[in-house]
């Protein structure tokens, strides 16, 4: 990490104060390369693709998180459509941009009939045959870094609970896989989101799902720890006890990282963001993107966080009542936000 230069500093405080945002003057942000967002972009034509990309040129992201859905790339057992990532990935490299590819969710014949895609697959090796077979196609086009599943401490995508050891075999399985392939390759775990153990076991907490990957030697395999620190309705510093594994949390997780002898290890923030709108976690678009900057600047004073992705780039609807609709730090129609305009230098 390195500081912000001054007149990289004022620029900031020039953005930021068209906005309406506060910023410390002593406030400093990673290394430009660390930037990302959080993109989809499926069902988008051309045009809008790249549009989108010259709005995350002119924010200075660098890196770009996109799904390689294996339920929608191999909906048949050896029959892949790569389409999307084709585009996406072409793309980003003729802007200099890093790819973080998501591995996630499990196409039907390779699941327990009457399930969903978030159920992990029967069998590890078909997950792991994926994974060979993207970053086989994609390593020579500069894709390196690979997270394997999103979420998997949550019942929200690991049905019917979550489950630290076949998430482990899992991981096990795709990196040994994808290192047969992408001699740099980077494999880093799903990021965790935040939340406490719960009694019913839909969610396991950060530190206790991190342990569990210690002791079945997951966390040990992988070249990152990946985690979705989301702090809303309040700012990334603040410490509140409704918000557990927050941002402001992270320094407890790689304090276990230290005590299992990986202190070097990085955490990579795979997802953090804020939803703008009416719901009652929203914050307003000013708040949003104070969020932003606060945690940039918290990122940027630790030395063991990695990237840091912001989600998400666009939002998914136009229901202002919608929390999961509302991330973007652009709307719908691309129209930015206050988010947008001060990731812009």
């Amino acid at each position: 990490m390195k500081r912000v230069s001054g007149l990289a500093m004022m620029a900031i405080l020039a953005v930021v104060a068209a906005t309406g945002v506060s910023c410390s003057a002593q406030a400093t942000t990673p290394d430009p390369s660390h930037i990302g967002m959080g993109v989809h972009m499926m069902f988008d034509d051309a045009a809008s693709i790249d549009r989108q990309f010259d709005l995350m040129e002119q924010m200075n992201v660098t890196t770009v998180r996109i799904d390689f859905d294996w339920s929608a790339i191999e909906p048949e057992p050896g029959q892949y459509n790569w389409s999307y990532q084709d585009r996406i990935v072409e793309q980003a490299a003729a802007r200099g941009m890093q790819i973080l590819a998501l591995l996630t969710y499990t196409p039907n014949w390779a699941r327990p009939p009457g399930t969903t895609s978030h159920v992990p697959p029967d069998r590890e090796e078909d997950f792991a045959t994926f994974a060979q077979a993207a970053a086989t196609r994609y390593a020579p086009r500069g894709v390196h870094s690979w997270e394997i599943w999103n979420e998997p401490n949550t019942s929200d995508f690991w049905l019917p609970l979550p489950d630290v050891d076949r998430y482990g075999a899992l991981f096990l399985a795709a990196a040994e896989a994808i290192r047969q392939v992408d001699g740099n390759a980077t494999v880093i775990t799903g990021g965790l989101t935040r939340g406490t153990d719960t009694a019913d076991g839909h969610r396991i907490s950060q530190l206790t799902f991190l342990t569990g990957l210690y002791r079945n030697g997951a966390a040990q395999v992988a070249d990152a720890i990946a985690v979705h620190p989301y702090s809303f309705p309040v700012l990334p510093s603040a410490s509140d006890p409704d918000v557990v594994g927050g941002f402001a949390d992270l320094p407890q997780l790689h304090a276990l990282m230290r005590r299992e002898g990986d202190a070097d290890k990085k955490i990579w923030i795979t997802e953090f963001g804020a939803p703008t709108g009416t719901a009652p976690e929203a914050m307003s678009d000013r708040e949003q993107a104070e969020s932003l900057l606060e945690a940039r600047r918290m990122a940027g004073d630790w030395d063991w966080a990695g990237p840091l992705i912001f989600y998400e780039l666009r939002d998914s609807g136009t229901d202002p009542a919608e929390l999961e609709q509302n991330f973007g730090v652009v709307r719908v129609d691309l129209s930015l936000k206050d988010a947008g305009k001060a990731l812009m230098k």
